[in-house]
């Protein structure tokens, strides 16, 4: 019974909730918005994921979160592999920069960071695949990230949240371990 008590404890932990966070907008992007899609356009999921990990744990937390993302995103559909996870792992960076200085409890903010994060990421792989000598549009740009980007906003919201609680439970636990390790240490 404490095996599996311990192994549930485990997966609440960072590593494993972005596994699953990243799993699950995978299977949510490839398959239920493929149905859902608007002229074609669906949204960016893993990006959103990766943009809400970066303002909730910082720049760190989301070049990780990006890298992890990009490379299961370009194993899973087998081409650029490399590519997907510079992009997505830079754009987390940059989204986690601004974590500390953000008011997190603000819907708004991960919303507009979605959008932003989804705009460079499309940008970014835009360009990459202009130095690399794939023939892509600039049109592209206008016809797919900026449409992609708004879609992907409508889900910032419902994702954030989670991660959100989430962060919250996280951190109201490390304090309550930090305060019972202080508690114990003062008694004796």
């Amino acid at each position: 019974m404490r095996t599996l008590l311990a192994w549930l404890d485990k997966l609440s932990s960072k590593p494993a909730v972005l596994g699953l966070s990243v799993l699950a907008a995978f299977l949510l992007q490839t398959s239920v918005f493929t149905h859902l899609a608007v002229l074609g356009v669906k949204p960016d999921l893993l990006m959103v994921v990766v943009a809400c990990w970066g303002l909730l744990y910082g720049p760190r937390a989301g070049f990780v979160a990006g890298m992890v993302t990009g490379l299961a995103q370009g194993v899973m559909l087998g081409q650029y592999i490399g590519l997907f996870a510079l992009v997505k792992a830079l754009v987390g960076f940059a989204v986690g920069v601004v974590e500390s200085k953000i008011f997190k409890e603000n819907i708004w903010v991960p919303t507009v960071a979605v959008g932003a994060a989804v705009l460079a990421h499309e940008f970014l792989v835009w360009l990459c695949l202009k130095v690399l000598g794939v023939p892509t549009p600039a049109v592209t740009i206008l016809t797919v990230a900026v449409p992609g980007s708004v879609y992907s906003m409508l889900a910032a919201p419902l994702a954030y949240r989670q991660l959100f609680l989430y962060n919250v439970a996280e951190r109201a636990r490390e304090e309550s371990v930090a305060g019972g390790a202080g508690q114990a240490t003062a008694r004796r």
